[in-house]
């Protein structure tokens, strides 16, 4: 807790806290989207950093000189940034589905900017990625990463970080697996749907090749695509649900790998 007999070694652990609660806000989803200025972020980080001192002990830093501590607070960072950026990664689980979806449809070449990362996307993309973030937001979502920062404390202490290398490069190769796996399940609707269609336009071009079927197959596909995807609004919330549940899953094993 937040000591009277305040004093330098108080100020270099509490700015440890800072760096760390400040490397999750900055890239988490929800509060690191470009859309959030800067300074909300920086005040939000010192508001949660000030509530996690006021309830933790202070312990005794185990550093000799200023290129000790600097290794610390850059520990500290990276644990922050990749709790942040695995939480923001399962989210553009979505974003992979959706360009699945507008290439089976012929959407692929319609973009759109998405000014919340700053990138290019397909229009199939941004709207479910909107619509599962709502969705996300609705089950408290955005509590789960509040909480996850604060819990980190209590599992990997304060100038406590120790990154095993060969964990996170394996959790990074089954993360990598399940990732375009899942974008494909969440998209297979789609896909089946506009396999199914594309096989009876083969036979019907054979059965009929007065029939252009090119210009007729474009219109198609593009109608039952817009009809499945509607249709599938109905499980938006189990996506959601599915990557609440993946992210949860990642951040842990993640920070499992720091001590």
């Amino acid at each position: 807790m937040l000591s009277t007999s305040f004093s330098i070694y108080h100020l270099e652990f509490y700015l440890l806290i800072v760096v760390r609660i400040i490397g999750v806000v900055a890239v988490a989803p929800f509060y690191g989207m470009r859309g959030v200025p800067a300074r909300i972020r920086v005040g939000l980080g010192l508001c949660i950093a000030l509530v996690v001192a006021t309830s933790m002990e202070y312990t005794p830093l185990e550093y000799t000189t200023i290129i000790g501590y600097s290794l610390l607070i850059v520990k500290e960072l990276l644990l922050g940034l990749s709790v942040g950026f695995a939480a923001n990664l399962c989210l553009t689980i979505i974003n992979l589905s959706g360009m699945f979806i507008d290439r089976e449809i012929g959407f692929s070449m319609v973009t759109a900017f998405d000014a919340t990362t700053n990138a290019t996307t397909t229009v199939s993309a941004d709207f479910y990625n909107y619509a599962v973030m709502l969705t996300m937001l609705c089950s408290n979502m955005h509590h789960f990463i509040l909480s996850a920062i604060c819990d980190t404390f209590q599992v990997i202490p304060v100038g406590g970080v120790v990154f095993d290398t060969a964990s996170i490069y394996d959790l990074l190769m089954v993360l990598m697996q399940e990732y375009f796996v899942i974008a494909f399940r969440i998209a297979l609707p789609i896909f089946i749907s506009i396999t199914l269609c594309n096989v009876v336009l083969g036979i019907m071009a054979k059965t009929a090749p007065q029939m252009n079927m090119f210009s007729v197959g474009i219109e198609l596909k593009l109608i039952l695509g817009l009809l499945i995807m509607v249709l599938m609004i109905s499980y938006l919330p189990n996506v959601a649900d599915l990557i609440q549940r993946i992210t949860e899953k990642l951040v842990v094993d993640l920070l499992q790998t720091m001590y």
